[in-house]
């Protein structure tokens, strides 16, 4: 089963805010006419330099959104196409922007003494009394341009917005698109897989390998892919002591319950095959831990298969990843000489040697565990193979038990 990517658990929001406010009014309560007079210091220089101030809150609004959007894509998530029509959206920010532009027009009526509008130098003054304050021309002339200007903000952030919405549609129908080619790719390398022909098989093999090293996220499907074929029964390949017994339980199964390379007709290409798939496994097993196409860490299941030997020399074994011979039957030469044992799990539960032998010359085990205390007791390698006598079995090693004297 292939691993899906988890994103972080998030507090609801309102929570968060409620906390907030909270903190913030126990902060006021200790010195309240000291934040009132720091609230009002603050109002005058909103008031003297509210441009200043609006474009520090636009730029913070901007750089907060992008960031939330990088993070929500960096865990791996799907895309999501914007719920809000763009109208909507177009609207709303117009909406905004009058809005600020009455608001701006006020402060600066304000800032500027409530001056009288329209009126001329003597208009509603009285004899003896002192002048009022106007509006000149020229004044309302120099506020139309500051609000013009930050109108004009609010109209650059309505292409802000409708480029960052035709960016998360790009999203969306990139991610859509390469989702259809790995499925694409998937289905084409299974046809492949189970035709009847050894070479198209063999290209199906590379086929899954190429996909799992291009698509991480899909890596484990294909490993599983690979695995399942080396588990299938393959009915012309040689007998060994202790399978015979399995495969005329499979004959007794009647027809049909065959897989089609059953009826390969050179079983030694079929053997060549299988041998290619651990290879393959084994390679991608050698890149290290930095390179996007390496296989370590993900799980492979050699469960119940008959493998006539296979190469893992110099493979490192990573992570949490799973390596099973569980029931498997081992007729020929299974090496693992020079390889890395950093982590991870390698059983053989149940496996059986039949004729076969395991080669750890060489291995290093530094975290990982192979495990070969519970392999079949009637078919196993003398014990001189599988560790070499007096040398001091390391910790990563579980052998079996010795065996007891009939």
């Amino acid at each position: 089963m292939s691993r899906a990517v988890r994103g972080f658990s998030r507090t609801p929001p309102v929570r968060q805010v409620l906390a907030a406010g909270l903190l913030v009014v126990a902060v006021v309560l200790v010195a309240p006419a000291w934040w009132a007079d720091v609230a009002l210091s603050a109002a005058r220089w909103v008031g003297r330099f509210w441009l200043v101030a609006a474009m520090v809150v636009l730029a913070a609004a901007v750089w907060g959104g992008g960031r939330r959007r990088r993070i929500r894509t960096a865990v791996g998530r799907r895309p999501r196409t914007p719920a809000m029509p763009f109208l909507v959206h177009v609207v709303l920010l117009l909406v905004l922007a009058a809005a600020v532009a009455s608001l701006v027009g006020v402060l600066l009526w304000h800032v500027l003494g409530q001056p009288v509008v329209g009126a001329g130098p003597d208009a509603g003054s009285t004899p003896g009394a002192p002048a009022a304050t106007t509006w000149s021309a020229r004044d309302a002339l120099d506020a139309v341009k500051i609000v013009l200007t930050l109108v004009g903000g609010v109209g650059a952030v309505v292409a802000l917005t409708a480029a960052y919405r035709r960016q998360r549609l790009s999203e969306v129908e990139a991610y859509r698109e390469e989702t259809r080619t790995l499925l694409d790719r998937f289905c084409k390398a299974a046809e492949l897989l189970g035709a009847r022909d050894v070479a198209v098989r063999t290209a199906g093999v590379y086929a899954f390998a190429a996909l799992a090293n291009d698509a991480p996220e899909s890596r484990q499907g294909s490993i599983d892919v690979l695995c399942a074929y080396l588990r299938q029964p393959w009915g012309s390949r040689p007998e060994a002591p202790g399978v015979g017994a399995d495969r005329q339980d499979r004959d007794e199964q009647g027809p049909g319950t065959a897989h089609p390379v059953e009826d390969a007709a050179d079983p030694r290409q079929e053997r060549q095959l299988r041998h290619t798939v651990v290879r393959l496994v084994r390679d991608n097993l050698h890149l290290p831990d930095d390179d996007p196409r390496t296989w370590r860490g993900h799980d492979f299941d050699f469960s119940g298969m008959v493998l006539d030997g296979g190469d893992f020399s110099g493979a490192t074994f990573t992570g949490d990843g799973r390596v099973t011979f569980a029931d498997a039957t081992i007729t020929g030469a299974l090496s693992f000489a020079g390889a890395t044992f950093a982590g991870g799990t390698v059983s053989f539960d149940g496996a059986r040697f039949a004729g076969g032998s395991i080669s750890f010359a060489g291995a290093t085990f530094n975290g990982g565990l192979v495990d070969l205390s519970r392999i079949d007791a009637e078919h196993r390698p003398p014990a001189s193979t599988l560790w070499p006598v007096g040398v001091r079995v390391p910790a990563g090693l579980r052998l079996p038990a010795p065996a007891r004297d009939a």
